[in-house]
């Protein structure tokens, strides 16, 4: 498992939207195996997916995060620790040993039940393909072929 602390002058980042180097750790076990210091290349949500990706990130600690791109993490399957402070290194050892921290109801501010939205994606995700296109979609009128 690959656990990555957002990471900014030693300490747990305030902004995952900001932060441009995390503090990955990976765990066998329950043990920590290795860790390394990884940097976001880009600006904004894609670029912070794609490091997620590259780096098989499995659980993501953090401070606060926007709307966006909870959910772009939650859709690719990463587990979210907001609203975390301190030290990284602290942070990801509470988080092996099933220590209970940061704020979770971060994740819960801006949920909405909506049965037009099959991605679960709460329509912040600049109109994916599980949204705005199959709406679209269902008012065109099929063409018979002839």
């Amino acid at each position: 498992m690959n656990i990555a602390v957002a990471y900014e002058n030693g300490q747990i980042a305030a902004n995952l939207g900001s932060c441009k180097s995390f503090l990955i750790v990976t765990v066998e076990g329950r043990e920590p195996t290795g860790k390394r210091m990884a940097k976001v290349e880009g600006e904004g949500t894609t670029a912070l997916l794609q490091l997620a990706n590259l780096e098989k990130i499995d659980v993501l600690i953090c401070g606060s995060l926007g709307l966006a791109i909870r959910n772009a993490l939650e859709m690719i399957g990463v587990l979210l620790v907001p609203g975390c402070e301190g030290a990284p290194e602290e942070a990801v050892a509470k988080f092996i040993v099933g220590e209970k921290q940061g704020d979770p109801t971060l994740l819960e501010i801006g949920r909405e039940e909506d049965p037009d939205d099959p991605m679960a994606c709460m329509h912040d995700c600049a109109k994916c393909a599980g949204c705005g296109p199959i709406e679209i979609l269902k008012q065109i009128p099929v063409e018979e072929v002839k």
